[in-house]
């Protein structure tokens, strides 16, 4: 398979795992967690999400090698498999500023969102 062909399908398969707001808010909560890592209760706590929905996108996440996770006694820690994910999302938000209909409230959410995620 040629190198751009593979390139860009594995950069489709991530931007599929990432296709839901869900999944990008738990990329968040993993980045910027104190410990960088989350067990399934924390995340259904801060998102405020069932937990079998919680669990279901952590599923999608890991699938993707985008999440890992890691048994401490009973419970299971997730993680991100690179932070970097996280700093790429929120560089992303440049591509939103303009696209919507309603830019300027798009804009402020924007502008809140970088600086909780920074």
């Amino acid at each position: 398979m040629p190198a751009r062909k593979m390139v860009a399908r594995e950069i489709a398969e991530t931007f599929r795992a990432l296709g839901h707001e869900i999944r990008i808010r738990i990329v968040e909560e993993l980045a910027h967690g104190d410990s960088g890592e989350l067990d399934v209760h924390s995340l259904v706590e801060i998102l405020e999400v069932p937990q079998p929905t919680v669990s279901q996108h952590l599923s999608v996440l890991r699938h993707a090698k985008l999440v890992k996770q890691r048994r401490d006694g009973r419970s299971v820690r997730y993680s991100l498999t690179n932070r970097g994910l996280a700093s790429w999302l929120l560089k992303a938000l440049k591509f939103l500023d303009t696209r919507s209909e309603d830019a300027e409230q798009l804009s402020r959410a924007v502008e809140d969102v970088r600086r909780v995620w920074r």
